[in-house]
């Protein structure tokens, strides 16, 4: 967007024209230039306020659009998940979902501004396509926001018009999508929509505020028949409203946050996607896409035959991925394979057979806050908290410098067993069952980072997960969750649940469902190294000794690999 025109619309803002004012402005610039008539079959947005438009600039009809969501409050946009994509990542998507389907009626079920329509209306365009057909016959869009469906059929009506008015009749609808679904319009295709594409509103359930009351996720799950967790981004019911719209092999590509690859609360959307249609491509946009702070993707369904394997595209650009998903294996495995995560198969024993893992909640994290205070002698009833920061790979950093936990930064942060005891003898219960021989797992790392815990003297701080075994299997529990293997195969059943696209986050669950590896010399070997890792006392020790362990544990699980080796070296953290 020009500078001028970015400028004009912050002032006009702040002199209080309203969004749709500013919107029109664009659209009557637009319509002047291309000399189409001033009479009463123009869209309905050409008529509002009185606003004036910066001279002497080239105007296209995506920048109605973009001007209306640029001057919205965006307080409210957050509120709502309200994110406008770039016209050219929307013209690139729609291109591959075009490319993939056949011609017919295609809708955008959260249309905002239009920009995916507009985005469509050119590449059909490009493909022969009649404009006036496109704009009349092929455009649907539903929206909540009456502004943004008056923005968005005067963006069509100025692309597709030439020296008369042509302006979409009944395609578009005031209405919620996920209340309604096809049943916004009067006269919906009898088959269904060929394609469903857009980009819904994101409505983090983490997040203060974009979260939805519990009732609302009853109801969605109700109308959607998916048991999803209460955590599940709205995005994804939007799945689903777009695969009930769909025609027999139809095609829905719909922007998600990356989120909908991998969580928990998320799989029952992907299940039932999987039982109802197949995936058959994914785009992994990454970060920075357009303004919203999240890592966002797209999965190309189709409404029709599985096929053997599953097309992948990247970045802005949306460039074809050389290698494809399998059919079968997980959504997440894409961003591995786009950020060349080496591939690995495990098989084997499942960790909780041999050591199982848990891990707190809120009320374990926030029962401990009254009952933590600084001291650096270890007693019977003071034992050190161990926050995720405070664990590296196979090193304890309690007490080397200050971590946070419960908004305030600690040296030696203890529990108090004797007063959780007499306040809260549950918590207490819990700590006790806790103080054991163990392997601690941080969260949120570029490779799993492990801290053994032999005596049994260490609280973990939720979200750290303690994975409880005997005295004899601590070495040997540390260099399994340690392995590159481990990292490479965790990162790709997990990515994009992280806070970074880069990270691993693993519940306990997932934990627990490791595979261990055969016994061997080579593990009995790694545990040794695992050892004297944690015990070294510089870095070069350090580092040295779990290169070595990193090298057996390969042979143990039988995946040795440079590549695996060089790509789980690089991800080390510096020595802190």
């Amino acid at each position: 967007m020009d500078k001028k025109l970015i400028e004009w619309i912050n002032e006009s803002v702040e002199t209080g024209i309203e969004p749709i004012d500013i919107a029109a402005a664009v659209a009557r610039e637009i319509a002047e230039t291309k000399n189409l008539p001033s009479c009463e079959h123009r869209p309905k947005l050409l008529t509002r306020g009185v606003a004036i438009a910066p001279q002497l600039l080239v105007y296209t009809p995506d920048l109605i659009g973009a001007s209306y969501e640029r001057s919205l409050d965006s307080t409210k946009r957050r509120h709502a998940g309200v994110h406008y994509t770039p016209f050219p990542v929307a013209k690139k998507l729609a291109q591959i979902a075009l490319k993939h389907s056949r011609i017919g009626p295609i809708c955008d079920p959260s249309v905002g501004g239009g920009v995916f329509l507009l985005a469509v209306a050119e590449s059909l365009k490009e493909m022969g396509e009649n404009p006036e057909k496109i704009v009349k016959d092929l455009l649907w869009g539903i929206d909540l926001d009456p502004g943004a469906i008056e923005v968005t059929e005067a963006a069509l009506s100025l692309w597709g018009s030439t020296t008369k008015w042509i302006v979409p009749a009944g395609n578009l609808a005031v209405a919620d999508s996920l209340e309604v679904g096809r049943k916004a319009f009067q006269n919906t295709p009898k088959e269904g929509f060929e394609l469903v594409i857009g980009n819904p509103p994101f409505q983090n359930q983490l997040q203060e505020q974009t979260v939805r009351p519990i009732e609302i996720t009853h109801e969605l799950r109700k109308r959607w028949a998916v048991n999803a967790g209460p955590y599940a981004d709205t995005a994804g019911y939007f799945l689903l409203v777009a695969l009930s719209m769909l025609s027999p092999g139809g095609k829905l590509f719909l922007i998600q946050p990356q989120s909908i690859l991998s969580t928990a609360d998320a799989k029952p959307i992907r299940e039932k996607l999987d039982k109802e249609a197949s995936l058959f491509g994914l785009w992994i946009g990454g970060p920075n896409i357009f303004e919203a702070d999240v890592n966002v993707c797209a999965p190309l369904i189709t409404k029709g035959p599985a096929s053997d394997s599953v097309l992948i595209w990247e970045g802005k650009e949306v460039n074809k991925c050389a290698n494809q998903l399998k059919r079968g294996d997980n959504w997440a495995k894409a961003i591995s394979i786009v950020q060349g995560v080496p591939n690995v198969f495990l098989s084997g024993l499942e960790m909780r057979i041999r050591a199982p893992a848990t891990a707190g909640f809120r009320d374990q994290y926030y029962g401990l806050i009254q009952h933590v205070s600084e001291c650096n002698q270890v007693s019977p009833t003071m034992v050190p908290l161990i926050t995720v920061g405070m664990i590296d790979p196979l090193r304890n950093r309690w007490g080397t410098g200050k971590f946070r936990f419960a908004g305030k930064a600690w040296d030696h942060p203890m529990v108090n067993l004797e007063t959780l005891a007499k306040e809260n003898p549950e918590l207490h219960e819990w700590v006790t069952n806790r103080l054991k021989p163990k392997v601690l797992v941080a969260t949120q790392t570029k490779i799993l980072e492990v801290l053994p815990d032999p005596e049994g003297i260490l609280v973990p701080s939720t979200p750290a997960i303690s994975v409880e075994c005997s005295v004899e299997d601590i070495w040997r529990v540390a260099a399994a969750l340690s392995a590159p293997a481990v990292s490479a195969n965790s990162f790709s059943a997990t990515a994009g649940s992280a806070l970074s696209v880069d990270t691993i986050k693993l519940s306990a669950k997932q934990v627990n469902e490791i595979p261990l590896p055969e016994d061997s010399e080579s593990w009995n070997q790694a545990a040794h190294f695992a050892k004297k890792a944690f015990l070294a006392e510089t870095e070069d020790q350090w580092l040295g000794f779990l290169t070595k362990m990193a090298e057996k544990m390969g042979q143990a699980y039988r995946t040795e690999s440079p590549s695996l080796q060089e790509w789980w070296e690089s991800r080390v953290p510096g020595w802190r």
